[in-house]
């Protein structure tokens, strides 16, 4: 591949514009699983134990997916993932168009597979779009691939909120048809680039050693460690967040369109965050993108602290979109620069086993917070556990000059090859 622009590499178009649409999809379902639950049960804990069914699977197949990633044809693994999506998502639409007693039973399973599908998808995807593209393009193709989360937020929340409210299995019925078409986007990319470089690994060494060492070039390098950390336990400040805004939209009596909406503007955020984060970053290091958006999303929390206004939690949420981009590029652009290429999959799956993991923790224990303190109470709750992770950040340097970098600690990896 040369140095032509992004716009012309056909598999890279196919890959993006599939796993985009598929994104959309799932994020339409991501705001109708929820609002299902809480209609059916009229429980804030259930709510919570659906959010917490969707990010399970980042505990639990984070590694999984980083050794697969890092060990097999990524395309072929989004295939059979896609397929795997679209035949959860079908059967969903038919149980909750046939009104099947326990449906709260049936979307919790289904939930779970979605999000299972979505972390090995994320995962795979990252080393896909690196293999198909050529180094001349890969600050584009990065970009694209950040703006695709606050695209499909926005898209998919505000969709799936509004066909949700003409019938409950829309949503379920829209994501099969995004499955459907990256199915056939990612049928059509012809590339043998795909096949990872075979791990050099010891004869008799454990599978598990591969997993650690991706734990090592996270562990050794002390920015990845440390934002690490920070990321996941303001994940679940944000997720916490997502979910007051969402019932207290609903129990004020608002439209589900409306739901949707203002948590859609989280995407509108991240799209004018996409435009700006690659100038940005390129003036500012990631250490204090990632400081700096961490005392962002504590000022955003003010208004909401406050405010029960659809247009104030609009705006701010919107903001918390934006900053979420910003800091996801440098974060994206810094790990591609230090860590190995061979270990980016396990590294990477290290690192999303703490943040998406973190989310599932949010989303669960917002639920109880929920319906125990209450909503007044959760708003102060969060703020003032935001306020506590932003300035934690600033109290010591978290730059590699602190530690050996990822790529300096690729030396004493064990038979590993350095590029």
């Amino acid at each position: 591949m040369g140095k032509s622009g992004i716009h012309t590499n056909r598999n890279f178009l196919l890959l993006w514009s599939g796993n985009a649409t598929s994104l959309v999809g799932f994020h339409g379902v991501r705001i109708a699983y929820p609002l299902l639950v809480f209609a059916v049960t009229g429980s804030p804990a259930a709510a919570g134990w659906i959010g917490f069914a969707l990010h399970l699977p980042s505990l639990v197949f984070q590694l999984p997916a980083g050794l697969l990633a890092d060990s097999s044809n990524r395309i072929a693994t989004l295939i059979r993932c896609q397929a795997l999506g679209l035949s959860v998502t079908c059967l969903v639409a038919m149980a909750v168009a046939a009104e099947l007693p326990n449906l709260w039973l049936i979307l919790l399973v289904a939930a779970f597979i979605e999000g299972t599908v979505s972390v090995f998808v994320s995962i795979s995807e990252l080393g896909a779009i690196r293999d198909v593209v050529s180094v001349e393009q890969r600050p584009a193709a990065f970009s694209f691939l950040e703006a695709e989360q606050p695209i499909a937020i926005l898209i998919g929340r505000s969709v799936g909120a509004a066909v949700y409210g003409v019938a409950r299995w829309l949503p379920f019925v829209a994501n099969a048809v995004s499955y459907l078409y990256c199915l056939i986007t990612l049928l059509l990319i012809r590339s043998n680039s795909t096949v990872p470089q075979p791990l050099a690994e010891p004869a008799g060494r454990p599978p598990r050693r591969g997993v650690a060492d991706g734990v090592r070039v996270v562990w050794n390098d002390s920015f990845l460690r440390k934002s690490t950390t920070m990321i996941g336990l303001s994940n679940i400040v944000i997720q916490t967040v997502l979910l007051l805004i969402l019932l207290e939209l609903k129990d004020s009596g608002h439209p589900a369109w409306t739901v949707g909406a203002v948590l859609g503007m989280a995407g509108v955020g991240g799209i004018s965050g996409a435009a700006l984060a690659s100038w940005l970053t390129a003036r500012i290091p990631a250490q204090r993108v990632y400081r700096r958006a961490l005392w962002a999303w504590t000022v955003l929390l003010v208004p909401i602290t406050f405010s029960a206004n659809p247009f104030v939690l609009a705006v701010c949420w919107c903001g918390v979109g934006g900053v979420g981009v910003v800091s996801n590029v440098a974060l994206t652009i810094y790990r591609v620069g230090v860590i190995p290429e061979h270990i980016l999959g396990r590294a990477c799956a290290t690192m999303d086993l703490f943040c998406d993991g973190a989310v599932a923790i949010g989303a669960l224990g917002a639920g109880y917070l929920l319906s125990g303190p209450g909503v007044v109470a959760t708003r102060w709750i969060v703020l003032a556990a935001m306020f506590t992770l932003a300035a934690y950040a600033g109290t010591g340097g978290a730059g590699t000059r602190h530690g050996m970098s990822s790529r300096d600690h690729a030396a004493e990896l064990p038979n590993t090859r350095r590029d």
